[in-house]
Parts: C-alpha cells; sequence; structure tokens
C-alpha cells in the first residue's frame, strides 16, 4: 500500500483508537461508579432490615440467648459478617464465633448500627465484608489470609470478593470489547482505504499514460461522488489534449501544404530562369511576386489568429459608426463583385448604435466574409450586406448590432456547418487552393469577432446559399 494508503489507514484507525478508548474509559468509570453507589445502597438497606430483624427478635425474647441462630439467617453471603454488641459494649453475637465476650473497640469495631427497641437502644449491630477469601463453599470460615472491613452507612462503599470480580469481569469485557474494535475497524479502515485509493491510482496511471503520449486512454469512472466527478473532469482533459493534439498535427500538415505550393511555385520559377528554360522578363517575375504575396499573407493570418488563440491580440478600441465601416468594406468589394457578374448590396439601417471597436480588426472580419462569399457565389448572384439594432436573440444574449452577409451560392453542406470556422478547414473540393484561399478566413473572422465579446454563427441551405451573421454587443468596455 503506498503512503497516501497508510496515511489514510493510520487517520482512520486512531481516531476509531481514540473515541473507542475514550467511550471505554468513560463506560468504565461510569459502570464502577454506578455499580458501587448500587452495591452502597444495597448494603445499608441490608444493614438496616439486620437492625430491624435483630431488634424484632429481642423485643420478642427479651435477651441475647441464640441470636446467633437469628444473624446466621440474616447473613447473605459467604463473604459477610455480622456482630452484635449489647447495651453495655459486649459482643453477645458473632457469626464467626471469633470475636464473642470482646468489646468491639478493642478489635477496631467503631459507630455501629444502633439496634432500636421501643425507642430505645438497646445494642449495636456491626456488618463487616470479606475483601479476601474465595468466598467459594458454604457457611461462615474466616480462615486464614481472611481479612473483613466494616461497613457503615456513612463509610465508602466497600466491595466484598464476588462483588469485585463481577465489576472486574465487567470492566474486562468493556476493555476486550474496546480492543476488538479496534481491531475491526483496523481492519474496515484498511479496506476503506483501498476502496478510496483505488480510482486516485486509476488515476496516477491515466496521468502516466498521458505524459507518456498516449492521449487516447480514459480512466474508468465509478462513482458519482467528487473522486468520480475528478476521473470525469480528467477524461474530459485527455479528450481536449488529443483533440488539441490532432489539431496541432493536422495544423501542421496544413501549413506545410499551403507553403509548399507558393514556394514550389517560386523555386521551380527561378530554377526554370537559371537554367534558361523561362525568360527573365516581367511575366515571370509576376508569378513569384504572386506567391511572395501568398506566403505573406499566410503568415499574417497564421499571426493573428493564433495572437486572437491565446488572447495576445492587441485591440486599438475607439467609438466607431459601424454602418459607415461596413459600407467602406462593402465599397471596396464593388470591383470584384462586377467582375464577377455579382451583384452586392447594402442594406442599412438609421441610428445604429455607435460600437467601442477596433475598427481594422472588425473590417478584417468582414472583408473575410466578403471574399468568402464572392467566391463561392456564382455569376448573376447576390450578395447582401445587412446591418440593424438587435435586443436578445436565440444566438446572442445581449443587445447587440447585428451585421449579416447573405449570398445565393452553393450553400454548405450540413455536415460541415460544425467545422466551418476551423483552421484550413475547407467544406468541399471546389473550395481548393487554385481558388486564392488558405482555409484561415472564416477562422480568423470567428476569432476577431470573439475578441470583441461578439458571436459568429452561419445558417446555410444547399443550392440556395449562405448566411454568416455578427453579433457585436453594444455595450462594448
Amino acid at each position: 500500500m503506498n503512503r497516501l494508503g497508510w496515511k489514510l489507514t493510520g487517520t482512520i484507525l486512531l481516531v476509531v483508537a481514540v473515541c473507542i478508548s475514550l467511550t471505554a474509559t468513560m463506560v468504565n468509570l461510569i459502570t464502577t461508579s454506578e455499580f458501587n453507589r448500587y452495591v452502597s445502597q444495597s448494603n445499608m438497606s441490608r444493614i438496616q432490615n439486620v437492625a430491624e430483624n435483630i431488634g424484632n427478635f429481642y423485643n420478642t425474647e427479651n435477651e441475647w440467648t441464640n441470636i446467633d441462630d437469628v444473624i446466621d439467617t440474616l447473613v447473605w453471603s459467604a463473604n459477610a459478617r455480622i456482630v452484635v454488641a449489647d447495651s453495655s459494649g459486649l459482643i453477645v453475637g458473632d457469626t464467626e464465633q471469633e470475636w464473642l465476650a470482646q468489646y468491639p473497640d478493642a478489635i477496631g469495631l467503631l459507630n455501629g448500627t444502633p439496634i432500636i427497641v421501643s425507642g430505645n437502644s438497646i445494642g449495636e449491630v456491626f456488618v463487616l465484608t470479606s475483601t479476601m477469601g474465595n468466598g467459594q463453599g458454604s457457611g461462615h470460615m474466616g480462615g486464614q489470609g481472611q481479612h473483613w472491613i466494616q461497613s457503615t452507612e456513612n463509610s465508602n462503599t466497600i466491595l466484598d470478593t464476588t462483588q469485585q470480580d463481577f465489576i472486574d469481569q465487567v470492566n474486562r469485557a468493556i476493555w476486550i470489547s474496546a480492543i476488538t474494535g479496534i481491531a475491526i475497524a483496523l481492519i474496515l479502515g484498511f479496506l476503506l482505504t483501498q476502496y478510496l485509493i483505488k480510482p486516485i491510482k486509476a488515476l496516477t496511471g491515466g496521468a502516466r499514460h498521458i505524459t507518456g503520449g498516449d492521449l487516447t486512454y480514459r480512466v474508468k469512472v465509478s462513482s458519482g461522488d467528487e473522486i468520480g466527478k475528478l476521473t470525469e473532469t480528467f477524461n474530459t482533459m485527455a479528450s481536449r489534449l488529443e483533440a488539441s493534439e490532432q489539431t496541432r498535427k493536422q495544423l501542421m500538415a496544413d501549413i506545410t501544404h499551403e507553403l509548399k505550393t507558393p514556394l514550389t511555385v517560386i523555386g521551380g520559377t527561378v530554377d526554370g530562369i537559371m537554367d534558361g528554360v523561362f525568360n527573365p522578363d516581367l511575366k515571370h517575375l509576376e508569378t513569384i511576386k504572386e506567391q511572395t504575396v501568398t506566403l505573406t499573407r499566410l503568415i499574417e493570418d497564421l499571426r493573428d489568429i493564433s495572437l486572437a488563440e491565446t488572447g495576445q491580440l492587441k485591440l486599438e478600441k475607439i467609438l466607431s459608426d459601424i454602418s459607415e465601416l461596413v459600407n467602406q468594406v462593402v465599397i471596396q468589394f464593388e470591383k470584384s463583385a462586377a467582375e464577377k457578374g455579382v451583384h452586392l448590396q447594402f442594406n442599412d439601417m438609421p441610428a445604429l448604435s455607435k460600437l467601442l471597436i477596433d475598427p481594422s480588426r472588425i473590417k478584417q472580419a468582414i472583408t473575410n466574409l466578403l471574399t468568402n462569399a464572392i467566391r463561392h457565389t456564382p455569376a448573376n448572384g447576390t450578395i447582401s450586406v445587412s446591418i440593424e439594432n438587435r435586443a436578445k436573440s436565440e444566438h446572442f444574449g445581449k443587445r447587440h448590432v447585428l451585421i449579416y452577409v447573405s449570398d445565393t451560392g452553393e450553400g454548405i453542406p450540413p455536415e460541415h456547418l460544425p467545422h466551418i470556422f476551423d483552421r484550413f478547414y475547407r467544406a468541399k473540393t471546389a473550395r481548393s487552393r487554385n481558388d486564392g484561399g488558405t482555409g484561415l478566413g472564416l477562422a480568423i473572422a470567428s476569432q476577431m469577432v470573439q475578441a470583441h465579446g461578439g458571436s459568429l454563427w452561419v445558417e446555410s441551405e444547399l443550392g440556395k446559399g449562405s448566411t454568416f451573421f455578427i453579433a457585436l454587443p453594444v455595450e462594448i468596455t
């Protein structure tokens, strides 16, 4: 068992041992006290009963003759002794027949219980208890080694051998039960510790698998308590790490592929010029220039999206007229839309709220959406850009300005919609690199909007087109 297991077992055992020991001690003390009180009350009752019976005998006989026969019937155990003295102080009765005709004070008997007859004291009775001797057999044998202690109404409780043996057995049983309880607690504590440690061991093993690179490893959830929730959280973390690793690998593959294409073109063109296959004319220089621009744009896009995802993207926010800003972007695309035969229109709404935004970043997001729309809208198609104030909606829970870009292109298949804002994701082969896209435009647009506390989503229907929505909260700070 590991150190934590020993610590838990030791802690449980210590707590149980202390609790059981304290309980056993308290029960021991209370039992002894209550038993002594019971014996004391019983002894006092017996002494009074003995005195009354002796008084009744004397009242009937008016003499002490045959008193031994009476006190022999009154003694209740082999460990008890009754001694009777008359009014002159002379001992006239002794169940042990040892102290007859002696005076009580001479043998250490003091303060006996008065024997009252008709309101007068006619003598004293002394009740003694043996604290030594085995108490076995019958009769009243004193014997060697037997020691008598006087019991009075005001004396401390004196237990005879039988009573002392009884209370000793009770206390012994209490301590045996306590020790048994501690032993059982040790076994149950060990088993409970193993039960508690098992999922922790499983989590430790899972962490080792994850650390070793096995991101597919999952720990079995065996309970619904806090440890079970911790296990679920661990599995969620592992799933995200696995997804992140897959994304990283895919990203590296995509970046490699994206960089390879323009570099291949540049390298091939340069090699052709150096080998004399191509003339070093303006046409081939323009090819190199175009691929260089593609590389530059790809690097800048990767930088922007990386900064946005890590929260390091700097936003230079100012109060901006969002309608004017969108209109500027639309005007910039009028020429490229017209060259493709696409009708581009802007539906403005007056009295829109001014927003505290970074104009260049919002322009970048809208630019990417319009670039995407023009690329996938055929000739004679229409692209509509609209803007309006909105209250809370299904997609955004704050008062916001809604910008949406609609096109009449081919639309996006439903199975691709959840991934449309992923880096380098292309819904279909038609969205190829030959169209000039890097696969980062929508991802960057999404990050730019989110950096402003907004939201970007899409609705699309195959064969009818797509609509991208940007929601920017009015209460931007």
